[in-house]
């Protein structure tokens, strides 16, 4: 009886073993996310208000390929998540100087016509 239990203890010590050595599965939705988030920064002005971060994340993608290509799936994994957050970085510094930049054509504009309303209540 108790060989029995040591015969099962060692049969699931060495399943767990060999569940633990099996290898990372591969990041194919990190790396889809990964690019879905590089075509948003593109679309949202990265490559104008944003370059530097843009082109790291693209850098960092191509890493994660070629760690793929190298079945390196946890370091592939890695570089497509720091990909992914630095063209979410590009996205929201790209919206952030647009917006920067519409505000100032609005104070413009309201500048514009405050100097025209002055000019028209000394002519009168």
């Amino acid at each position: 009886m108790a060989s029995r239990k040591i015969v099962v203890f060692v049969v699931s010590v060495l399943l767990l073993g060999i569940g633990a050595c099996s290898s990372t599965p591969k990041p194919k939705n990190e790396l889809l996310l990964t690019q879905a988030a590089l075509e948003a920064a593109e679309a949202s002005g990265a490559k104008q208000y944003a370059p530097i971060e843009l082109r790291t994340a693209h850098e960092q993608k191509a890493q994660a390929d070629a760690y793929m290509k190298k079945e390196q799936y946890a370091k592939a994994r890695k570089a497509a998540d720091q990909s992914l957050a630095t063209a979410e970085l590009a996205k929201a510094k790209a919206e952030l100087e647009k917006s920067r930049a519409a505000v100032n054509e609005s104070r413009e504009g309201l500048e514009l016509m405050e100097t025209e309303l002055e000019r028209v209540k000394n002519a009168q």
